[in-house]
């Protein structure tokens, strides 16, 4: 998939957004993964964000994505909305046929990335808003997101199993495996009892937005999928806790704020912590196999370092608690 993410220049953008959606703005790009982003701003300053996907991205699951955005559009004012082209369409075409095009609203707030003073009282609010969505995505279900998916922490022992064997540092590579494994023994007698639901699945520390020390948007359904209801505060804890001096006590947080909008069973809340372990575990395996596809792309890498910073920490912890 990597090999066909879409590489439009910004004039490239622009003209897209003027030819699809009868707007005249100036583009500037975003990172992704897969796909290429850009924010459009036109010149009495609206934004919109422009999304180009992968050319192998099935249309299927990007209509999957228009309707969970269109679902929970009146439940939660903090995920985006998709905009129609001149024609009335959700999903336009790029020149050329390969790729998908879509616009969406754009939501004010900086990436939870780039805030420094990361307090109990804004992970709260980060498990707030996730237990939000995955709320009012419970009776929400569309066939195109019934996958197997790497990203899915449901397949975590498989994708660790197949690459962990990439990663070059000896000392990386036996951490990763010494935490997963502590992870999946932790996991693994509770996941009878695991509810499924379709997840938002990427509540990374990129795709959620803070304004005024909250969260104001959670933005990307492009890893949505049907899962484990546990992997969605799971995801939200991994990436949280890369920048906390007390991994516990955000964990606590983010599952008190997640409890007060959309409560985990016993046996759920308990794995929420060695998943958020295993997340990070994925991540590293996942960067691994990627970085041998596209060597160049630095954004791939973007949580690498502070993985490999916390797992120490996270690896002690999850002994202790197991």
């Amino acid at each position: 998939m990597l090999q066909q993410a879409p590489r439009f220049a910004l004039a490239d953008a622009e003209r897209l957004a003027r030819d699809l959606y009868g707007l005249d703005t100036g583009a500037a790009s975003l990172p992704s993964e897969r796909d290429q982003n850009f924010v459009l701003t036109a010149a009495a300053g609206d934004r919109f964000v422009l999304k180009i996907a992968n050319a192998a991205e099935d249309r299927a699951m990007l209509e999957a994505q228009n309707a969970a955005m269109a679902h929970v559009a009146g439940r939660v004012a903090i995920c985006p909305r998709v905009l129609p082209t001149v024609a009335g369409e959700t999903i336009g075409l790029a020149p050329g046929g390969a790729h998908f095009v879509r616009l969406v609203t754009y939501l004010a707030g900086v990436p939870l990335a780039e805030v420094g003073d990361r307090t109990p009282a804004l992970f709260e609010s980060l498990g707030r808003a996730v237990g939000r969505v995955d709320a009012a995505l419970a009776d929400f279900d569309h066939p195109a997101i019934h996958r197997r998916f790497h990203w899915d922490l449901a397949n975590a022992a498989s994708i660790i199993r197949k690459h962990l064997p990439l990663m070059r540092v000896d000392a990386h590579r036996d951490l990763v495996d010494r935490v997963s494994t502590a992870a999946l023994n932790a996991v693994g007698p509770r996941v009878s009892a695991f509810r499924r639901s379709t997840i938002h699945n990427d509540a990374n520390d990129w795709n959620v937005l803070v304004l005024n020390h909250e969260i104001a948007g959670i933005i990307d359904f492009g890893d949505m999928v049907h899962s484990w209801t546990v992997a969605d505060p799971a995801v939200a804890l991994a990436y949280a806790v890369l920048h906390s001096a007390d991994p516990l006590a955000a964990a606590d947080a983010i599952a008190g704020g997640y409890q007060a909008e959309h409560p985990l069973p016993e046996e759920e809340l308990a794995a929420v912590f060695p998943l958020a372990c295993l997340r990070l575990c994925m991540s590293a395996c996942i960067a691994a196999w990627q970085q041998r596809q596209r060597p160049g792309d630095d954004y791939l890498a973007v949580s690498q370092e502070p993985i490999r910073r916390t797992l120490p920490a996270l690896a002690d912890l999850l002994e202790k608690r197991t």
